[in-house]
């Protein structure tokens, strides 16, 4: 389960990482306040799927022997 969430999450960073540098690469000079609010929404969003992949990926990537 805990595999499961791990891909969810860093796809899912993935695909916001890519949104948020299409809007800062072609729209930052047309945001209204409105588009830096959905902008620090994305931001957050991607800490938060980041966090989760991050936390999780010691879970998926154990060695085989540990010593």
């Amino acid at each position: 389960m805990k595999k499961i969430i791990f891909y969810i999450a860093a796809v899912v960073a993935f695909f916001m990482l890519i949104n948020i540098a299409s809007i800062l690469i072609s729209d930052f000079s047309r945001l209204t306040e409105y588009g830096f609010g959905y902008l620090a929404g994305k931001v957050v969003l991607l800490i938060l799927f980041s966090g989760i992949a991050f936390f999780l990926r010691k879970e998926v990537f154990k060695p085989a022997i540990e010593s």
